[in-house]
């Protein structure tokens, strides 16, 4: 990525398909005439939601509760394992209403929701485990999220010198930064909704934020427009080890795109700035200078709230960038969130997406749902 993006080297006889759907053997790109300014729900000011929680956030009702509880009555009486767990599996009557609701405002309007009040911490970490998948179910289907094959994930530090368990070295490039205590940038998950549910908030610190990357588009075409014509083009992407035999270490996709008038975002700056470590890139300076500033403006836009034990948050990534602040652990306050991530029915959800043209699953790994964080 020297003055121009350079193509990864690519081998035969590979999966089509990585992350979103992104083709490995050529670049994700798509020609558009992009608009001056977007308009719409999914462009808000996240201090001004800040003010108004009442908007975004959703209180369980005994009602609820108790249908998400037949739901998981009914699972176990199947005996089936967690990855057996579908709406079919795990039925929910009203609630699967509600859900169905949040859906559509995952697509329609802001781009995200927080349901409040479930009291997580009086189940087993499997019922634990099985109400998020249940409830995850009416969101979409779960994919993996690593080359392990997790459909569930467990965002919490096991990197060295944790109060848990040591596993990963946090300033290795390879390390996903969800497993270490660091601060995450701003960035996008590789599917259509990421679903977090905490179990515990740890020590101090782990602030969740959000931020709509359609803001920032129109701030940055009224700021820095120069970031903007960056952004149209193709940028290299590390997937950190985790591929297939004989598959490309690196990607190339643009981050911004627009297809069909909609705009949709790709943007994970732990991917990008380690694709130094590969000796035939050369990045020039102003990608990292253009991806600091979008930090830094997105800072400014974002929401910011801290997630109480037993909040579910549900993020379309298309939209929407998240990020968490920097956190503390002690042994007996250790940070720990599920993590799922869904990709949606396009019909159910009304809208085309581009680049997915497979359902790219890692291919290699054994789909599994561990307990614990490993």
């Amino acid at each position: 990525m020297s003055a121009a993006v350079e193509q990864p080297t690519l081998t035969e006889n590979k999966p089509k398909a990585s992350w979103r759907g992104f083709s490995l053997d050529k670049t994700n790109y798509i020609k558009a005439e992009f608009p001056d300014k977007i308009e719409g729900p999914s462009v808000w000011n996240g201090k001004e939601l800040e003010k108004t929680p009442e908007k975004w956030i959703y209180y369980l009702t005994t009602e609820d509760i108790a249908d998400i509880e037949a739901g998981l009555k009914h699972f176990n009486s199947l005996n089936l394992p967690l990855t057996e767990i579908t709406k079919e599996t795990f039925p929910l009557t009203t609630f699967g209403q509600v859900i169905k609701d949040k859906l559509h405002t995952l697509f329609h309007g802001y781009g995200f929701s927080l349901i409040r009040g479930l009291d997580i911490l009086k189940y087993e970490r499997k019922d634990q485990a099985a109400i998020f998948l249940g409830i995850g179910a009416y969101i979409g289907k779960t994919k993996p999220q690593n080359g392990k094959g997790h459909i569930l994930g467990h965002v919490k530090d096991i990197s060295y010198g944790s109060a848990s368990k040591s596993l990963y070295n946090p300033d290795e490039p390879t390390t996903r930064i969800y497993t270490t205590r660091k601060a995450q940038p701003f960035h996008v998950d590789g599917t259509d909704v990421v679903g977090l549910l905490a179990l515990n908030k740890g020590f101090e610190g782990g602030l969740s934020s959000l931020v709509s990357s359609r803001t920032l588009y129109n701030r940055l075409q009224e700021l820095r427009p120069d970031i903007v014509e960056l952004l149209k083009e193709p940028w290299l992407w590390d997937r950190k080890g985790e591929h297939g035999p004989d598959e490309p270490e690196y990607i190339s996709a643009a981050p911004v795109t627009y297809y069909k008038d909609r705009l949709f975002t790709f943007w994970g700056p732990h991917f990008f700035e380690t694709m130094t470590r590969f000796p035939e890139i050369t990045i020039d300076e102003k990608y990292f200078e253009a991806m600091n500033y979008i930090e830094d403006l997105s800072q400014k836009e974002a929401l910011t709230m801290q997630l109480e034990v037993g909040d579910i948050q549900f993020v379309q990534n298309y939209q929407i960038m998240h990020a968490r602040s920097a956190y503390t652990d002690k042994p007996d306050a250790c940070r720990h969130l599920l993590r799922l991530w869904l990709t949606v029915d396009t019909n159910e959800v009304g809208w085309d997406i581009p680049f997915q043209k497979a359902d790219y699953d890692y291919g290699y790994a054994k789909r599994t749902v561990p307990l614990e964080a490993e």
